[in-house]
């Protein structure tokens, strides 16, 4: 029995060695809040030595891991935290009445994020201006031009440069909403008149599918928001739920209040997303049927961008679909 003792205290001294050796920061703290073990990794980071035994409170000086550790949790939790400049992925697990605290340095994953970020929006950028000038030439052409193949691929190629225009205007909302460039102007906006005047550009994609349009939108309804963040959030719903809608389908939009938020639902009658893409499909470039994407067109951004536009507002954003039945999307702006 001595000797399982021995081996048994012999692999935890063990596993607290390779502990120390982790690129990573490990705490323990028992119910009272005291410091059971901290690896060297976070002695380091905290500038401290022999934690162990004293209270949290001695020990973590840093604002942000003190709320975290000593905030009660009804169960794990994970949160992002600066600490010496460096941004960390702090994970806590309730193991009996213990806290394990793990922390990861995640900034080499943010700094690389950001120069992918940097880098679509420079490219974007730079691009605008050849295409811009690309779009002038080929029009021009195509005005002087009587032969009607010739005239037939320098269509082609115009209609290409608006696909590629459309691209790097989408790109370029994305960057400016994800680096906070564009400050909120929030008004008060009344909802039923900017849908319909949303609906008349897309109106030609609609009739060419027989789709009707219902605004249900009541005309005293109103929303606290950017309008032109807002007016591009709504095209972007509505013109998907046309373009993926079914022959003589139906699109409806309506607006409600709850307590805290105004409701906007788009409601479509159209393919449907599986439930496994559900999660995906605000992520940049995501497409739930590639082919069909394919021949309806779009830049692969507009739900991404939606997404953004909801988040710069504090809101929330939810669908629900069924295949062969439709989807609705439900956007919520705080009130206040």
């Amino acid at each position: 029995m001595d000797n399982v003792k021995k081996i048994h205290k012999s692999d935890i001294s063990a596993f607290l060695k390779f502990l120390d050796f982790l690129n990573e920061g490990i705490i323990v703290i028992d119910h009272d809040r005291n410091i059971l073990y901290m690896n060297n990794y976070i002695e380091n980071l905290l500038g401290i030595s022999n934690g162990e035994g004293k209270h949290f409170s001695e020990v973590v000086k840093n604002n942000y891991l003190y709320s975290i550790i000593s905030h009660e949790y009804s169960s794990d939790v994970q949160e992002e935290i600066i600490i010496n400049d460096k941004k960390f992925l702090v994970k806590i697990y309730h193991i009996d009445d213990k806290k394990f605290i793990h922390l990861t340095d995640i900034t080499p994953f943010e700094l690389y994020k950001q120069a992918k970020k940097d880098f679509v929006a420079n490219v974007s950028h730079e691009l605008k201006t050849p295409i811009a000038v690309l779009k002038g030439v080929i029009e021009t052409l195509n005005q002087e031009e009587n032969d009607p193949a010739k005239k037939k691929f320098l269509n082609i190629a115009e209609k290409r440069i608006d696909q590629m225009n459309s691209l790097i205007n989408d790109l370029l909302i994305i960057a400016r909403l994800e680096s906070k460039e564009d400050k909120l102007i929030k008004k008060k906006i009344k909802l039923k008149g900017l849908v319909n005047s949303i609906y008349e550009d897309l109106a030609p994609i609609a009739e060419e599918k027989n789709v009707k349009f219902f605004n249900k939108i009541p005309e005293n309804f109103s929303i606290f928001a950017d309008e032109s963040k807002i007016s591009i959030l709504l095209k972007n719903l509505i013109e998907n739920a046309i373009k993926y809608n079914k022959e003589d389908g139906t699109v409806q939009i309506n607006g409600y209040e709850e307590r805290k938020f105004s409701i906007i639902e788009v409601t479509d009658t159209g393919i449907g997303i599986p439930k496994e893409s559900l999660p995906l499909i605000f992520e940049r470039f995501y497409r739930v049927d590639k082919s069909r994407s394919r021949n309806i067109g779009g830049t692969g951004l507009g739900l991404s961008i939606v997404k953004h536009i909801v988040e710069a507002h504090k809101g929330k954003l939810e669908v629900k679909s069924e295949i062969n039945k439709g989807s609705t999307f439900i956007v919520k702006i705080p009130r206040k």
